[in-house]
C-alpha cells in the first residue's frame, strides 16, 4: 500500500511540475488609427483586399441641424473609400462621382474590386482609380464579385428586384430559383457559388441557391415559423459554408443546412465573416438596439468579442491572421478595429 501511495505522490509531483495548458485567448478587437476624415464621418463597410489589407467605405461631413423632429438644414456628405496597405491608408480617385452621398458597399475578390453608393453610383477599381460603370438598371441593392464573376441585384420596378451578371461590358439577367431577393452572393470557385436571400409569401422566409458552373438550383432549408431572411454567406469549402439570417447562424456540411441559435438576447444579425481558422464571427445590425459587441462561434459555443468601451461594430472582414471591423466610437466618430 505504501508503494502505491508513494507512486501516487510521485506522479502528482511530476504532474504539478508540468506547465499548465495554455488557454485560448479571448477574442478582442482593438482600435486602429484612421486617416483624416471630415467631422461626422461614418464607416459602413470593410472588406479584405486579397493581399492582406482591407478597404473601408462610408461618408464624411454629413450633418443635420435638427429643429424638433425635423431636419431643415442638412448635408448628405461626401463619399469615403480608403485602402489599408501595410500600416498606412491610401486614397484613390472616384471617377464620375457627382453631388453628395456615400459609399454603401465595397466588394473585392478574384482580383476585382467594386464599390456602390448613393445616386445609383457603381465603379470598378482599375489599379489606380475607381472608374464609373453603368449599373444594370435603377439602383443596385447588392453587389458581389469573385471567382464566379461580378453580380448586382437591382430594382427593375418599384417592387421587383432582379439579379444580373456582368458579361463583358453589359449586364445579363440571371434566374435564381426559389430566391425572390438576393441579399448576398459569394463563390468558392467558378463552379461553386451560393446566393442567399428570401422567398416571398405569407411571410418572408430564408432562401438559398447553389451554382454548379452551369445552373442555379434551389437548396432546401429547415423550416422557420417567423419572418426571417438570409443576409450573408461565406463559403470556406465545398462542405463547409456559413451564413446568417437575421435571427440565426447557419451551416452547410456538404449535405444539408442546419441552424444555430444566435446568442441569447442578441439583436438581429447584420454581418458575418469567417477567420483563417474557419471560425465564424457575427456582428449586430447597425439599427438594432441594444448595441452589442460582435461574437464568434467556437467549439460549439458563442464567445463575446471584447471591444473598446463606447465602440459599436457593425461590419466585419477576415484577413490572414485576424479580423477587421468598422463602426463608430461615441455618437459621431468613425471607428476601425482589428484583432483576433
Amino acid at each position: 500500500m505504501k508503494r502505491v501511495l508513494a507512486a501516487a505522490v510521485a506522479t502528482a509531483a511530476v504532474l504539478a511540475s508540468l506547465p499548465a495548458p495554455a488557454l485560448a485567448a479571448a477574442p478582442e478587437l482593438r482600435t486602429v488609427s484612421l486617416p483624416f476624415l471630415w467631422p461626422t464621418a461614418r464607416l459602413h463597410d470593410v472588406t479584405a483586399d486579397g493581399t492582406g489589407g482591407v478597404w473601408i467605405g462610408g461618408v464624411q461631413g454629413k450633418y443635420c441641424l435638427r429643429w424638433g423632429d425635423l431636419c431643415p438644414v442638412y448635408y448628405d456628405g461626401n463619399p469615403v473609400v480608403r485602402r489599408r496597405v501595410g500600416s498606412s491608408w491610401q486614397e484613390y480617385p472616384i471617377s464620375g462621382w457627382t453631388g453628395q452621398g456615400e459609399i454603401t458597399r465595397i466588394v473585392s475578390g478574384a482580383g476585382e474590386t467594386w464599390i456602390a453608393g448613393t445616386n445609383s453610383y457603381m465603379a470598378r477599381f482599375d489599379g489606380s482609380a475607381f472608374q464609373k460603370v453603368a449599373g444594370p438598371t435603377g439602383s443596385a441593392s447588392v453587389i458581389a464579385t469573385g471567382p464566379a464573376g461580378t453580380f448586382a441585384e437591382a430594382w427593375v420596378s418599384d417592387s421587383v428586384e432582379r439579379l444580373f451578371k456582368r458579361t463583358g461590358d453589359t449586364w445579363t439577367p440571371v434566374d435564381v430559383p426559389g430566391v425572390d431577393s438576393v441579399a448576398d452572393l459569394q463563390a468558392l470557385t467558378a463552379t461553386d457559388a451560393w446566393a442567399v436571400g428570401y422567398k416571398d409569401g405569407l411571410q418572408q422566409v430564408p432562401a438559398v441557391a447553389h451554382f454548379d458552373g452551369t445552373v442555379w438550383k434551389n437548396v432546401p432549408l429547415p423550416p422557420v415559423t417567423e419572418n426571417d431572411w438570409f443576409r450573408k454567406v461565406v463559403p470556406v469549402a465545398a462542405n463547409d459554408v456559413w451564413g446568417i439570417t437575421a435571427k440565426r447562424l447557419a451551416h452547410w456540411n456538404g449535405t444539408a443546412w442546419t441552424y444555430i441559435a444566435a446568442p441569447a438576447g442578441y439583436p438581429d444579425l447584420g454581418d458575418l465573416t469567417v477567420d483563417a481558422s474557419g471560425t465564424p464571427w457575427v456582428a449586430p445590425e447597425a439599427s438594432a438596439p441594444p448595441e452589442d459587441p460582435p461574437y464568434r462561434y467556437s467549439g460549439g459555443k458563442w464567445e463575446k468579442v471584447t471591444i473598446p468601451a463606447g465602440t459599436e461594430v457593425y461590419d466585419l472582414a477576415a484577413v490572414p491572421g485576424g479580423v477587421w471591423g468598422v463602426g463608430r466610437q461615441g455618437d459621431d466618430n468613425p471607428a476601425a478595429l482589428n484583432g483576433s
